[in-house]
């Protein structure tokens, strides 16, 4: 007795694997070193608080209370901080700060 039905025969390749190859991966090595800090930010010297507020992405009594820490009370957003400060608050959001001129 045989089936009228076809024995399966199993793939041999996976579907995706008709399309171009992928680019091998980066390394290290590979990687262009633009800065050795990474990840960073861009900022000023001197920055407006509220500049360093967005580009750190974090609430603005966060980076207020930051500051007060380090011993600047700043009035309001628009007060301006030296770079030096701005990088220790950048730090401690875990970034590192390069200046732009």
């Amino acid at each position: 007795m045989s089936d009228s039905r076809p024995d399966k025969v199993p793939k041999t390749q996976p579907a995706s694997a008709g399309g171009p190859p992928r680019p091998p991966k980066k390394t290290a090595r590979d990687l262009a070193d633009d800065s050795p800090r990474e990840p960073h930010i861009d900022i000023p010297d001197p920055v407006a608080v509220g500049e360093l507020v967005s580009a750190l992405r974090q609430k603005p009594a966060t980076i207020v209370a930051d500051l007060v820490d380090l011993g600047v009370f700043p009035s309001s957003l628009r007060t301006s901080v030296d770079f030096e400060l701005a990088s220790k608050v950048t730090q401690k959001h875990g970034l590192y700060a390069r200046r732009v001129t």
